[in-house]
C-alpha cells in the first residue's frame, strides 16, 4: 500500500527515545494542521494501531533506524478506521519511520 502523504515530524525527545512528536502534514494532503502524537520506538513486525489507544494517531520509527535529520520528513499513513494494520513491510517501505494519522471521525 503507497503513503497518502508525508508529514513533518518533529520529536519532542531524541529520536531514539519514546515520547512525542509534533506532525505536520504537507501539501496536497487535505489536513494540514498539526498534531501532537505519541512517538514509538518499535521493531519491525506485525501491529495493529487502535484509536482507542492513539485517537488522532501515532509516530512509529523503527528502532536502529531513526531519522538522522530534525525535523523529519515521515510518510503519512491514513487511517479511515478505527485500528490501523502495520505489516513488516511498511519498515522496508519506509525505515526512516512513519505516521498514523487517524481521520477525524
Amino acid at each position: 500500500m503507497p503513503k497518502d502523504g508525508d508529514a513533518s515530524v518533529l520529536p519532542s525527545q531524541p529520536w531514539r527515545e519514546d515520547g512525542t512528536a509534533t506532525a505536520t502534514p504537507l501539501p496536497p494532503f487535505p489536513d494540514l494542521l498539526p498534531r501532537t502524537l505519541q512517538l514509538d520506538n518499535r521493531t519491525a513486525g506485525n501491529q495493529t494501531v487502535r484509536r482507542s489507544d492513539y485517537a488522532q494517531g501515532l509516530v512509529i520509527v523503527q528502532t536502529g533506524h531513526e531519522p538522522t535529520t530534525t525535523p523529519s520528513v515521515l510518510a503519512l499513513l491514513r487511517a479511515d478506521g478505527d485500528e490501523y494494520r502495520v505489516t513488516g513491510d511498511k519498515y522496508i517501505e519506509f525505515p526512516d519511520g512513519f505516521v498514523i494519522w487517524f481521520t477525524v471521525q
